[in-house]
Protein backbone atom coordinates (compact mmCIF):
# COMPACT_ATOMS: atom_id res chain seq x y z
CA UNK A 1 0.00 0.00 0.00
CA UNK A 2 1.74 3.30 -1.25
CA UNK A 3 1.88 5.83 1.16
CA UNK A 4 0.12 9.21 1.22
CA UNK A 5 4.02 11.05 0.23
CA UNK A 6 3.81 8.98 -2.24
CA UNK A 7 0.66 9.53 -3.98
CA UNK A 8 1.40 13.29 -4.21
CA UNK A 9 1.89 15.09 -7.60
CA UNK A 10 5.69 15.36 -8.43
CA UNK A 11 5.16 19.83 -8.55
CA UNK A 12 4.00 19.27 -4.72
CA UNK A 13 6.25 17.06 -3.57
CA UNK A 14 9.13 19.06 -5.27
CA UNK A 15 7.92 21.94 -3.19
CA UNK A 16 8.21 19.49 0.13
CA UNK A 17 11.24 18.52 -0.38
CA UNK A 18 12.81 21.56 -1.55
CA UNK A 19 14.97 22.26 1.61
CA UNK A 20 16.37 19.01 2.00
CA UNK A 21 20.10 18.33 1.79
CA UNK A 22 21.95 15.69 -0.24
CA UNK A 23 21.82 13.17 2.49
CA UNK A 24 17.92 13.95 3.84
CA UNK A 25 16.93 13.19 -0.10
CA UNK A 26 19.41 9.82 -0.17
CA UNK A 27 17.84 8.95 2.71
CA UNK A 28 14.31 9.55 1.42
CA UNK A 29 15.01 8.13 -2.22
CA UNK A 30 15.80 4.70 -0.17
CA UNK A 31 12.45 4.72 1.63
CA UNK A 32 10.24 2.91 -1.51
CA UNK A 33 10.50 2.35 -4.72
CA UNK A 34 8.05 4.71 -5.41
CA UNK A 35 10.16 7.64 -4.02
CA UNK A 36 13.08 6.48 -5.86
CA UNK A 37 11.34 7.36 -9.04
CA UNK A 38 9.76 10.14 -8.30
CA UNK A 39 12.86 12.38 -7.09
CA UNK A 40 15.13 11.29 -9.64
CA UNK A 41 14.64 13.79 -12.06
CA UNK A 42 14.64 16.58 -8.78
CA UNK A 43 17.78 14.37 -7.40
CA UNK A 44 19.54 14.90 -10.53
CA UNK A 45 18.78 18.37 -11.00
CA UNK A 46 19.82 19.53 -7.83
CA UNK A 47 22.85 17.42 -6.66
CA UNK A 48 24.01 15.75 -10.23
CA UNK A 49 23.69 18.32 -13.00
CA UNK A 50 26.59 20.58 -11.47
CA UNK A 51 29.42 18.63 -10.21
CA UNK A 52 32.32 19.85 -7.82
CA UNK A 53 35.55 17.38 -8.45
CA UNK A 54 39.80 17.38 -7.73
CA UNK A 55 41.64 15.34 -9.82
CA UNK A 56 42.23 12.67 -7.62
CA UNK A 57 41.52 9.31 -7.70
CA UNK A 58 38.43 9.18 -5.74
CA UNK A 59 37.25 12.20 -7.29
CA UNK A 60 38.16 10.46 -11.07
CA UNK A 61 36.35 7.35 -9.97
CA UNK A 62 32.98 9.35 -8.77
CA UNK A 63 33.12 10.86 -12.54
CA UNK A 64 33.48 7.66 -14.16
CA UNK A 65 30.82 6.25 -12.38
CA UNK A 66 28.14 8.83 -12.58
CA UNK A 67 29.35 9.05 -16.41
CA UNK A 68 28.62 5.69 -17.04
CA UNK A 69 24.95 5.70 -14.87
CA UNK A 70 21.90 5.37 -17.62
CA UNK A 71 20.12 8.76 -16.33
CA UNK A 72 22.79 10.71 -14.37
CA UNK A 73 25.02 11.24 -17.23
CA UNK A 74 23.18 13.09 -19.68
CA UNK A 75 21.91 15.29 -16.46
CA UNK A 76 25.55 16.31 -15.91
CA UNK A 77 25.88 20.32 -17.71
CA UNK A 78 28.60 21.47 -15.43
CA UNK A 79 31.83 20.52 -14.45
CA UNK A 80 33.90 22.28 -11.43
CA UNK A 81 36.97 21.01 -11.18
CA UNK A 82 39.43 22.98 -7.94
CA UNK A 83 42.74 22.08 -6.82
CA UNK A 84 44.44 21.97 -3.77
CA UNK A 85 48.17 23.35 -2.91
CA UNK A 86 51.12 21.87 -2.02
CA UNK A 87 50.25 22.49 1.58
CA UNK A 88 46.97 21.09 1.32
CA UNK A 89 48.07 17.70 -0.36
CA UNK A 90 50.64 17.27 2.49
CA UNK A 91 48.10 17.69 5.20
CA UNK A 92 46.11 15.14 4.03
CA UNK A 93 49.20 12.82 3.45
CA UNK A 94 49.61 13.69 7.18
CA UNK A 95 46.06 12.61 8.00
CA UNK A 96 46.16 9.20 5.78
CA UNK A 97 49.45 8.39 8.00
CA UNK A 98 47.55 9.00 11.08
CA UNK A 99 44.63 6.27 9.59
CA UNK A 100 42.37 7.82 11.94
CA UNK A 101 38.50 9.33 10.24
CA UNK A 102 37.39 11.36 11.11
CA UNK A 103 40.77 13.02 11.99
CA UNK A 104 41.52 14.45 15.27
CA UNK A 105 40.68 18.10 15.91
CA UNK A 106 44.64 19.02 15.81
CA UNK A 107 44.31 18.79 12.03
CA UNK A 108 42.41 21.64 10.25
CA UNK A 109 39.19 21.16 8.60
CA UNK A 110 39.82 20.00 4.87
CA UNK A 111 37.32 20.41 1.76
CA UNK A 112 37.82 15.97 1.20
CA UNK A 113 35.27 13.57 2.31
CA UNK A 114 36.72 11.44 5.27
CA UNK A 115 37.22 8.27 3.30
CA UNK A 116 38.58 9.92 0.00
CA UNK A 117 41.59 11.51 2.35
CA UNK A 118 43.65 8.74 1.72
CA UNK A 119 43.04 8.43 -2.16
CA UNK A 120 43.32 12.13 -3.00
CA UNK A 121 46.11 13.21 -0.59
CA UNK A 122 48.80 11.26 -3.19
CA UNK A 123 47.67 13.78 -6.47
CA UNK A 124 50.15 15.86 -6.14
CA UNK A 125 53.35 13.05 -5.86
CA UNK A 126 51.41 11.39 -8.61
CA UNK A 127 51.14 14.52 -11.14
CA UNK A 128 55.31 15.33 -10.33
CA UNK A 129 56.42 11.31 -11.22
CA UNK A 130 56.12 8.75 -14.09
CA UNK A 131 52.15 8.32 -13.32
CA UNK A 132 51.35 11.81 -15.14
CA UNK A 133 49.37 11.94 -17.60
CA UNK A 134 47.61 8.90 -17.34
CA UNK A 135 46.77 9.43 -13.47
CA UNK A 136 44.41 12.19 -14.77
CA UNK A 137 44.27 11.73 -18.43
CA UNK A 138 42.94 8.49 -18.99
CA UNK A 139 39.78 8.43 -16.72
CA UNK A 140 38.46 11.92 -16.94
CA UNK A 141 38.70 10.95 -20.76
CA UNK A 142 36.44 8.49 -20.00
CA UNK A 143 34.19 10.96 -17.54
CA UNK A 144 33.94 13.45 -20.25
CA UNK A 145 32.64 11.10 -23.44
CA UNK A 146 30.08 9.97 -21.48
CA UNK A 147 28.43 13.45 -20.03
CA UNK A 148 26.67 14.03 -22.80
CA UNK A 149 25.27 17.40 -22.34
CA UNK A 150 28.25 18.94 -20.38
CA UNK A 151 28.55 22.23 -21.47
CA UNK A 152 30.66 23.96 -19.01
CA UNK A 153 34.34 22.89 -17.48
CA UNK A 154 35.47 25.56 -14.94
CA UNK A 155 39.15 25.20 -13.49
CA UNK A 156 40.36 26.59 -10.13
CA UNK A 157 41.72 26.62 -6.97
CA UNK A 158 39.63 25.55 -3.52
CA UNK A 159 41.02 28.27 -1.68
CA UNK A 160 42.25 31.98 -1.96
CA UNK A 161 46.96 31.42 -1.76
CA UNK A 162 48.37 32.38 1.27
CA UNK A 163 49.40 35.81 1.55
CA UNK A 164 53.02 35.24 1.18
CA UNK A 165 52.14 34.20 -2.63
CA UNK A 166 51.46 37.69 -3.71
CA UNK A 167 54.60 37.88 -6.04
CA UNK A 168 54.60 34.24 -7.56
CA UNK A 169 53.69 30.93 -6.46
CA UNK A 170 56.24 28.36 -5.41
CA UNK A 171 57.75 26.37 -8.37
CA UNK A 172 56.64 23.25 -7.00
CA UNK A 173 52.57 24.66 -7.24
CA UNK A 174 53.04 26.42 -10.41
CA UNK A 175 54.43 22.50 -12.26
CA UNK A 176 51.70 21.43 -10.38
CA UNK A 177 48.88 23.70 -11.36
CA UNK A 178 50.48 23.67 -15.30
CA UNK A 179 50.75 19.85 -15.77
CA UNK A 180 47.31 19.63 -14.43
CA UNK A 181 45.64 22.38 -16.52
CA UNK A 182 47.61 20.53 -20.04
CA UNK A 183 45.93 16.93 -18.35
CA UNK A 184 42.20 18.84 -18.50
CA UNK A 185 42.88 20.55 -22.08
CA UNK A 186 44.56 16.78 -23.30
CA UNK A 187 41.31 15.48 -21.93
CA UNK A 188 39.42 17.98 -23.74
CA UNK A 189 40.68 17.44 -26.89
CA UNK A 190 40.54 13.55 -26.42
CA UNK A 191 36.92 13.38 -25.59
CA UNK A 192 36.07 16.09 -28.59
CA UNK A 193 33.60 17.33 -26.26
CA UNK A 194 31.75 20.07 -27.56
CA UNK A 195 31.90 22.96 -24.60
CA UNK A 196 29.84 26.35 -24.67
CA UNK A 197 32.02 27.85 -21.03
CA UNK A 198 35.73 27.54 -20.23
CA UNK A 199 36.80 29.19 -17.32
CA UNK A 200 40.12 29.07 -15.08
CA UNK A 201 39.01 31.32 -12.11
CA UNK A 202 35.78 31.55 -9.74
CA UNK A 203 33.79 34.19 -11.69
CA UNK A 204 30.54 36.36 -10.08
CA UNK A 205 29.15 39.46 -12.05
CA UNK A 206 29.33 41.58 -8.85
CA UNK A 207 32.44 40.16 -6.82
CA UNK A 208 34.34 39.90 -10.29
CA UNK A 209 37.40 37.17 -10.85
CA UNK A 210 39.20 35.01 -7.69
CA UNK A 211 40.69 31.68 -7.11
CA UNK A 212 42.12 31.74 -10.52
CA UNK A 213 45.11 29.61 -10.99
CA UNK A 214 47.22 32.27 -12.41
CA UNK A 215 49.64 29.89 -14.55
CA UNK A 216 52.55 30.86 -16.07
CA UNK A 217 52.44 32.33 -20.07
CA UNK A 218 53.73 28.87 -21.41
CA UNK A 219 50.96 26.87 -20.22
CA UNK A 220 48.40 27.92 -22.74
CA UNK A 221 51.10 27.97 -25.35
CA UNK A 222 49.55 24.54 -26.82
CA UNK A 223 51.14 22.61 -30.31
CA UNK A 224 49.89 24.39 -33.76
CA UNK A 225 48.94 20.66 -34.32
CA UNK A 226 46.21 20.81 -31.48
CA UNK A 227 44.86 24.06 -32.91
CA UNK A 228 42.34 22.21 -34.64
CA UNK A 229 40.94 20.10 -32.35
CA UNK A 230 41.08 22.75 -29.56
CA UNK A 231 38.80 24.80 -32.80
CA UNK A 232 36.20 21.84 -33.06
CA UNK A 233 36.11 21.53 -29.55
CA UNK A 234 35.27 25.53 -28.64
CA UNK A 235 33.54 25.99 -32.12
CA UNK A 236 30.49 26.89 -29.59
CA UNK A 237 32.10 28.68 -26.96
CA UNK A 238 30.73 31.39 -25.76
CA UNK A 239 31.92 32.24 -22.56
CA UNK A 240 36.27 32.25 -22.15
CA UNK A 241 37.85 33.56 -18.93
CA UNK A 242 41.60 32.75 -18.51
CA UNK A 243 44.30 33.81 -15.55
CA UNK A 244 47.91 33.66 -16.73
CA UNK A 245 51.08 35.68 -15.08
CA UNK A 246 52.85 37.37 -17.53
CA UNK A 247 55.83 38.25 -15.31
CA UNK A 248 57.36 34.92 -15.77
CA UNK A 249 61.02 34.34 -16.95
CA UNK A 250 61.26 38.42 -16.72
CA UNK A 251 63.37 39.47 -19.82
CA UNK A 252 64.97 36.05 -20.98
CA UNK A 253 61.71 35.43 -23.43
CA UNK A 254 61.44 33.15 -26.90
CA UNK A 255 60.36 35.55 -29.78
CA UNK A 256 56.72 35.40 -30.29
CA UNK A 257 56.05 34.42 -26.58
CA UNK A 258 52.61 37.21 -26.83
CA UNK A 259 50.83 35.54 -29.55
CA UNK A 260 50.24 32.08 -27.44
CA UNK A 261 47.14 33.51 -25.47
CA UNK A 262 45.73 35.17 -28.70
CA UNK A 263 46.04 31.85 -30.92
CA UNK A 264 44.23 30.15 -27.82
CA UNK A 265 41.52 32.69 -27.49
CA UNK A 266 40.84 32.50 -31.34
CA UNK A 267 40.15 29.01 -31.07
CA UNK A 268 36.64 29.95 -29.84
CA UNK A 269 35.64 32.15 -32.77
CA UNK A 270 31.82 32.39 -31.81
CA UNK A 271 32.57 34.25 -27.40
CA UNK A 272 30.57 36.73 -26.69
CA UNK A 273 32.24 37.17 -23.18
CA UNK A 274 35.84 37.15 -22.73
CA UNK A 275 37.91 38.03 -19.44
CA UNK A 276 41.27 37.95 -19.42
CA UNK A 277 43.27 38.39 -16.14
CA UNK A 278 47.33 38.58 -17.27
CA UNK A 279 48.94 39.35 -13.45
CA UNK A 280 48.65 38.95 -9.98
CA UNK A 281 46.03 40.34 -7.43
CA UNK A 282 48.27 44.09 -6.79
CA UNK A 283 51.42 42.85 -8.51
CA UNK A 284 50.92 44.07 -12.81
CA UNK A 285 53.11 43.56 -14.90
CA UNK A 286 54.11 45.48 -17.81
CA UNK A 287 54.54 42.43 -19.89
CA UNK A 288 51.16 42.26 -19.99
CA UNK A 289 50.76 44.86 -22.60
CA UNK A 290 52.03 42.67 -25.32
CA UNK A 291 49.63 39.86 -25.18
CA UNK A 292 47.08 43.24 -25.41
CA UNK A 293 48.98 44.54 -28.38
CA UNK A 294 49.04 40.97 -29.85
CA UNK A 295 45.03 40.94 -29.66
CA UNK A 296 44.70 43.96 -30.65
CA UNK A 297 46.80 42.90 -34.02
CA UNK A 298 45.22 39.56 -34.62
CA UNK A 299 42.26 39.07 -32.81
CA UNK A 300 38.77 39.51 -34.12
CA UNK A 301 35.20 38.10 -32.58
CA UNK A 302 32.51 38.83 -34.45
CA UNK A 303 30.07 37.90 -31.17
CA UNK A 304 32.42 39.92 -28.67
CA UNK A 305 29.68 41.54 -26.67
CA UNK A 306 31.68 41.96 -22.93
CA UNK A 307 35.58 42.57 -22.49
CA UNK A 308 37.01 42.15 -18.91
CA UNK A 309 40.50 43.09 -17.99
CA UNK A 310 41.70 42.16 -15.10
CA UNK A 311 45.64 43.23 -13.58
CA UNK A 312 46.90 44.21 -17.07
CA UNK A 313 49.53 47.25 -18.53
CA UNK A 314 47.92 47.94 -21.73
CA UNK A 315 48.78 51.12 -24.39
CA UNK A 316 45.69 53.44 -24.90
CA UNK A 317 46.12 52.89 -28.77
CA UNK A 318 45.49 49.25 -28.39
CA UNK A 319 42.57 48.77 -26.72
CA UNK A 320 40.93 51.30 -28.94
CA UNK A 321 42.24 48.87 -31.74
CA UNK A 322 40.05 46.37 -29.96
CA UNK A 323 36.98 48.14 -29.07
CA UNK A 324 36.81 49.51 -32.29
CA UNK A 325 36.69 46.11 -34.18
CA UNK A 326 34.35 45.07 -31.98
CA UNK A 327 32.00 48.14 -32.35
CA UNK A 328 29.57 46.92 -33.68
CA UNK A 329 29.17 43.69 -31.02
CA UNK A 330 30.58 45.02 -27.69
CA UNK A 331 27.87 46.08 -25.02
CA UNK A 332 30.45 45.74 -21.53
CA UNK A 333 33.79 46.63 -20.93
CA UNK A 334 34.89 46.24 -17.49
CA UNK A 335 38.49 47.23 -16.20
CA UNK A 336 40.14 46.37 -12.70
CA UNK A 337 43.00 46.98 -11.54
CA UNK A 338 44.86 48.39 -15.19
CA UNK A 339 48.22 50.30 -15.73
CA UNK A 340 47.97 52.68 -18.78
CA UNK A 341 51.27 52.68 -20.04
CA UNK A 342 50.99 54.75 -23.01
CA UNK A 343 48.36 57.11 -23.51
CA UNK A 344 45.85 59.06 -21.29
CA UNK A 345 42.52 58.00 -19.25
CA UNK A 346 41.11 61.19 -20.36
CA UNK A 347 41.74 60.32 -24.22
CA UNK A 348 40.58 56.99 -23.79
CA UNK A 349 36.66 57.66 -22.48
CA UNK A 350 36.69 60.41 -24.98
CA UNK A 351 37.26 57.54 -27.76
CA UNK A 352 34.92 55.36 -25.72
CA UNK A 353 32.11 57.56 -27.15
CA UNK A 354 32.79 55.88 -30.63
CA UNK A 355 31.65 52.78 -29.43
CA UNK A 356 27.82 53.26 -29.99
CA UNK A 357 26.37 49.64 -28.77
CA UNK A 358 28.56 50.40 -25.27
CA UNK A 359 25.78 49.71 -22.59
CA UNK A 360 27.81 49.32 -19.72
CA UNK A 361 31.16 50.28 -18.50
CA UNK A 362 32.91 49.56 -15.25
CA UNK A 363 36.66 50.96 -14.11
CA UNK A 364 38.59 49.97 -10.92
CA UNK A 365 41.51 50.84 -9.66
CA UNK A 366 43.04 52.00 -12.62
CA UNK A 367 46.31 53.83 -12.59
CA UNK A 368 47.29 56.37 -15.00
CA UNK A 369 51.02 57.05 -16.17
CA UNK A 370 52.06 59.19 -12.71
CA UNK A 371 48.89 58.54 -10.32
CA UNK A 372 45.81 56.25 -9.98
CA UNK A 373 42.59 57.21 -11.17
CA UNK A 374 40.03 58.43 -8.64
CA UNK A 375 36.03 59.28 -9.31
CA UNK A 376 34.55 61.38 -6.42
CA UNK A 377 31.14 61.52 -5.10
CA UNK A 378 29.75 63.61 -2.06
CA UNK A 379 33.30 64.61 -1.64
CA UNK A 380 34.34 60.92 -0.97
CA UNK A 381 36.83 59.47 -3.30
CA UNK A 382 36.07 56.40 -5.35
CA UNK A 383 38.82 53.92 -6.66
CA UNK A 384 35.56 52.34 -9.19
CA UNK A 385 32.57 53.53 -11.16
CA UNK A 386 30.14 52.09 -13.35
CA UNK A 387 28.08 53.62 -16.08
CA UNK A 388 25.02 51.84 -16.57
CA UNK A 389 22.40 52.50 -19.33
CA UNK A 390 19.91 50.23 -17.36
CA UNK A 391 20.28 52.09 -14.35
CA UNK A 392 20.18 55.57 -15.52
CA UNK A 393 17.62 57.48 -17.41
CA UNK A 394 20.48 58.95 -19.30
CA UNK A 395 22.38 57.92 -22.66
CA UNK A 396 25.88 56.31 -22.00
CA UNK A 397 26.94 59.27 -24.70
CA UNK A 398 26.75 61.77 -21.95
CA UNK A 399 27.71 59.94 -18.98
CA UNK A 400 31.24 59.45 -20.86
CA UNK A 401 31.35 63.30 -21.92
CA UNK A 402 30.45 64.29 -18.34
CA UNK A 403 33.65 62.21 -17.40
CA UNK A 404 35.94 63.52 -20.16
CA UNK A 405 35.04 67.28 -18.99
CA UNK A 406 36.48 66.48 -15.78
CA UNK A 407 39.87 68.25 -15.53
CA UNK A 408 43.51 66.17 -15.00
CA UNK A 409 45.28 68.50 -12.48
CA UNK A 410 49.12 68.17 -11.89
CA UNK A 411 49.32 65.50 -10.30
CA UNK A 412 47.66 63.19 -12.98
CA UNK A 413 45.00 62.54 -11.10
CA UNK A 414 41.66 62.49 -12.84
CA UNK A 415 39.50 63.89 -9.93
CA UNK A 416 35.43 63.41 -11.48
CA UNK A 417 32.32 64.65 -9.49
CA UNK A 418 29.84 61.99 -9.89
CA UNK A 419 26.94 62.37 -7.81
CA UNK A 420 23.46 61.65 -9.31
CA UNK A 421 25.04 58.66 -11.63
CA UNK A 422 27.45 56.72 -9.67
CA UNK A 423 26.29 53.04 -9.01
Amino acid sequence: MTSFIERLPVEVFEILAIDLDLSGYQNLRLTSRQLHLLTLSTFGKRFISRLTSTLGSPSLDRLVNLSNHPYFCDVVTRLDIRLLTHRDYKLLANIAKVGIFPPPKRFPVVFVRHEHIRGESTLYDDVLSRKYPQCITERLTRALIGFGNLKTIRFRTQNKEPAGWLSDLPDGDQTFRTKCFQAVIDSILKSEIQLEEFGMSKRKRTKGISKSLHLHYPALQIPFSAHALLRQCFRDLSSLDLSVVTSHNGSVRVPGWENGLSHFIMCAPSLKSLALSLGRDEHISDYSAAIIHSLALSCHLPSLECLHLVNTALHEGDMMAILTRHRGSIRELILKNTRMLMGTWISFLTSLKEVEGLQCLRLALLEGLRSPVVFRKSKKAKPKITLDLAKSERPMREMLEDLVAAESGESGVLSVDVDGWLH
